[in-house]
């Protein structure tokens, strides 16, 4: 494929928004098939257009590549058996028979990390602003009540506010619904293609989300995709500062910092504070969230096919209502504490 194709197939991909890489030969030992200028592009599939050196070149750069466009960040590469490390060049083994050096930068083009919101708090809306201000395109979740006055407080056209997870290798999610369709969201997220998210709760409330989730048929393989409290402990007490902490957790995942996406925990929720609520050691598990609520301190309850169904909150007893034979099903499937006094 020749330069000026090359040029005309990535304008088209910049038309579509469809992330790729550039490679460009800039340096060669001989002997080696590359040359110095050669070029091609690599979408995020791994597909190669163009002309960068044989197929054991080929190989090695299509996965730097899809590296490349995963994290977004450009990188060098050199394909050699000197063994002489390089600084920040990722060296790697030249496989081609002829033993010659080549080395190439990548550069990724079109990736823009997209991040579905989910949630109408303040916390959900002031992490959609800050997002986008460091470079994600941010959706709102359809839960979103005033689609209007949102769009124009952030200055977004308000089609971009009710559309649904882009199937992107790209895409995050936050969910910050904070007691309002926790569960329900969540498993949305979960199910969707994002290649990571976020939960605005504490440690325990997560937990308690994990358990649900898992009754609920997400693997652990998706499980360990969830990352909660969002992003690190900076000691936020405000919406702001919460939402602020949650999107450095987002740019610390997309930066490979896995270990600085969590750790953090919303003042509203953290253990002991108003509101948070105890779990406790005996009585009915609620098949919606997964918390142990007592009957006898219930804040709702349904009877339903002769057995009555206990709620932390009218939030889980409304969802439970909207599906339940999902959720019966679910209770089908939980062993239920024994009850205090229980035995012999």
């Amino acid at each position: 494929m020749s330069t000026p194709e090359l040029l005309d197939l990535a304008r088209e991909y910049l038309r579509q928004s469809r992330p790729h890489a550039w490679v460009t030969v800039i340096a060669v030992q001989p002997p080696s098939s590359a040359y110095v200028g050669a070029q091609a592009i690599v979408e995020a599939d791994g597909t190669l257009h163009g002309w960068v050196g044989g197929g054991c070149v080929q190989s090695v750069v299509k996965a730097t590549a899809m590296r490349v466009i995963a994290t977004g960040h450009a990188q060098r590469l050199r394909l050699s058996n000197s063994g002489d490390p390089m600084g920040d060049v990722d060296v790697q083994p030249m496989q081609c028979a002829s033993n010659g050096d080549v080395e190439l930068f990548i550069q990724p083009a079109a990736v823009t990390p997209h991040l579905r919101v989910y949630g109408s708090t303040p916390v959900a809306r002031a992490a959609a602003w800050f997002a986008r201000e460091v470079g994600f395109e941010t959706l709102m979740d359809s839960a979103v009540a005033d689609t209007a006055e949102f769009a124009a407080a952030h200055g977004v056209p308000a089609e971009a506010v009710h559309v649904s997870m882009l199937d992107r290798p790209e895409s995050y999610a936050l969910v910050a619904t904070q007691g309002d369709g926790d569960e329900a969201a969540l498993e949305d997220a979960l199910q969707s293609s994002a290649r990571a998210v976020l939960v605005i709760a504490s440690r325990r409330k997560a937990e308690r989300l994990r358990a649900a989730m898992a009754l609920r048929g997400i693997g652990e393989e998706r499980l360990a995709d969830m990352h909660a409290p969002a992003g690190p402990d900076v000691g936020a007490m405000t919406p702001h500062e919460i939402a602020l902490a949650a999107v450095t957790g987002l740019v610390a995942l997309r930066h490979g910092r896995r270990e600085a996406a969590t750790g953090g925990a919303s003042a509203m929720e953290k253990e002991g504070s108003p509101g948070a609520g105890k779990a406790v050691a005996t009585g009915y598990v609620n098949p919606v969230c997964g918390a142990v609520v007592d009957p006898a301190t219930a804040l709702s309850s349904l009877t339903m096919e002769g057995q009555t169904h206990y709620f932390c909150c009218t939030g889980c007893r409304a969802e439970f209502e909207r599906n339940p034979r999902k959720y019966l099903d679910i209770g089908a499937r939980m062993r239920q504490p024994e009850p205090q006094g229980a035995g012999t």
